[in-house]
């Protein structure tokens, strides 16, 4: 009897420690499970997303007065502003330095205006430059035009929460005539 039950132990023993059994197509039997079948996968509908309304464009028009500060770009100085003033819409053209104290092709001008902004949305407006040119709008660079003595038009384009903002507008004079002009 304890011969049989060791038999039987060693057989069971060979089923289940045998390397061979877990290879593939090894003489194991595969294990079956009786119960209930497997539930079908269901899908869950998603709904769409809702495509963004974009916000609307509106041309922004000219502030009636901007502030303009003027400054010397030359390496030796730096950045350094040399005269600042008011002017009247923006219609700005320089065949040389604006003064005696700059040297042409090495200054810079900057053209700053509030805005009165009626809503959320995207704003527009075109400039007519000659020189390199910077937009900024609330301190965040929203347009640029390079070139030292590049001349063209720049569309303009920012989205703003509505409310007031502050408009700057960078010309740098790098050779030839610099112009900046609200169109």
């Amino acid at each position: 009897m304890a011969l049989l039950a060791l038999v039987v132990v060693a057989i069971i023993s060979w089923q289940f420690l045998d390397p061979a059994a877990s290879e593939p197509g090894s003489r194991a039997t595969p294990t079956v499970s009786h119960g209930l079948p497997a539930p079908s996968p269901t899908v869950t509908p998603v709904p769409p997303t809702a495509t963004p309304t974009p916000l609307p464009l509106r041309e922004l028009e000219r502030p009636a007065r901007f502030r303009v500060e003027f400054f010397d770009d030359r390496p030796t100085s730096g950045h350094v502003k040399v005269a600042d003033g008011a002017v009247d819409g923006l219609a700005l053209e320089f065949a040389g330095a604006p003064f005696v104290d700059l040297v042409d092709d090495r200054w810079s001008l900057v053209a700053s205006a509030p805005l009165s902004l009626p809503g959320e949305g995207r704003y527009r407006f075109t400039l007519a430059y000659r020189g390199e040119l910077v937009v900024r709008v609330d301190g965040v660079e929203v347009a640029r035009a390079a070139g030292p003595s590049e001349s063209g038009r720049l569309e303009v384009e920012f989205e703003h929460g509505g409310g007031t903002a502050e408009l700057a507008i960078e010309l740098r004079d790098r050779g030839g005539a610099a112009a900046l002009r609200w169109e």
